[in-house]
């Protein structure tokens, strides 16, 4: 049986509970552990706040896999998302209110944070293009904000700055996502330019607040100044530059790497680069999401995660059979992939 953390609205009856579940207002345990769930049990949760809870299950995939619904709405967002920035290209201008019930439903159809994250997952098995790329941002955005807590006016601002900050890329002489494959030198230099190409477009619309335009010309900048396009520095950086700089640097990097690489790289090469305190959240955060998996080792064999340590995130506890391998203790082993 594997220990998982998943929303309420995907448990069903049968599982068992992996911890007790509390009420975090009073303190009284609302179910033990080890307790079989009824449907009576999912409908009384329901009235409480707690959107994800720990379960057993036999299967990890089982609920990490989407339901066809959920890809088809993803698949319909990608859609309208590339008719959006396709026209912004032709006129410096988009159907605003159209891009606003996008934004809104999006964050209705995409509330809960397994299919936030199984959406992110979903980009492996599809076309993966600056329009994908965007909307894999923006469930991004979604999530970190959640954790994060921000007011909904933030969060507004960050969903449509995810969605629109790679539009210009249209104006490259390359396909932008060719960054995943290593750039020439001139590329590069023609790539840095990408965010004030989205920024000239954004910019000129009526409907989109300053603070979206300067988050997006802004993306790529970092705390350190070592970003670009214009090389400014942290106190020139607002929440949501912040928050769509972790989100896009995060879905990037884990179209290259597997999650605990992708985390290791974060800790120790973006650390100074990015927003520390809101970084380390999201990481933290999103590492648990990760308990239940089976990856394969340095050394050939197949395990589980079953622990994320807390003193190094990227090199959780395995369990191979009745053993238990702490990477963060051995150093001799690393996770080379996810089953």
């Amino acid at each position: 049986m594997q220990k998982i953390i998943i929303p309420l609205s995907k448990c069903i009856p049968g599982m068992i509970t992996a911890q007790p579940i509390v009420d975090l207002q009073t303190g009284t345990t609302i179910l033990a552990q080890n307790v079989e769930l009824t449907a009576e049990h999912i409908k009384d949760l329901s009235h409480f706040i707690h959107s994800d809870i720990w379960v057993y299950l036999d299967s990890f995939s089982q609920v990490w896999n989407l339901s066809p619904e959920t890809i088809e709405k993803y698949k319909t967002y990608s859609n309208a998302l590339n008719k959006v920035i396709k026209s912004a290209n032709q006129d410096n201008s988009i159907d605003f209110e159209t891009f606003e019930k996008l934004c809104e439903h999006l964050s209705i159809d995409f509330k809960d944070n397994h299919n936030l994250l199984g959406c992110t997952h979903l980009i492996k098995a599809l076309s993966y293009d600056t329009y994908t790329h965007s909307l894999n941002v923006a469930l991004l955005c979604m999530l970190i904000s959640k954790w994060l807590r921000v007011d909904k006016t933030t969060l507004n601002h960050t969903i449509k700055a995810a969605l629109l900050h790679d539009i210009g890329s249209i104006n490259l002489s390359f396909d932008s996502m060719k960054v995943l494959k290593g750039l020439t030198p001139e590329e590069q230099a023609e790539y840095e330019k990408h965010p004030i190409y989205s920024y000239n477009i954004v910019s000129k619309m009526q409907d989109i607040e300053p603070v979206i335009a300067k988050a997006i010309l802004a993306h790529h900048e970092h705390c350190d100044g070592s970003g670009f396009p214009i090389h400014i520095r942290e106190a020139y950086l607002s929440t949501v530059t912040r928050i769509l700089s972790i989100a896009d640097t995060y879905e990037i990097l884990m179209k290259q790497h597997h999650i605990f690489d992708t985390l290791k790289i974060l800790l120790e090469d973006y650390i100074t680069k990015l927003d520390p305190d809101k970084l380390l959240t999201f990481c933290n955060y999103i590492a648990t999401y990760y308990i239940g998996v089976f990856v394969t080792l340095s050394n050939g064999q197949i395990g589980q995660v079953v622990f994320i340590n807390p003193k190094c995130i990227y090199r959780p506890i395995i369990k191979i059979n009745d053993k238990f391998i702490n990477l963060y203790e051995d150093a001799s082993l690393n996770i080379l992939s996810i089953e």
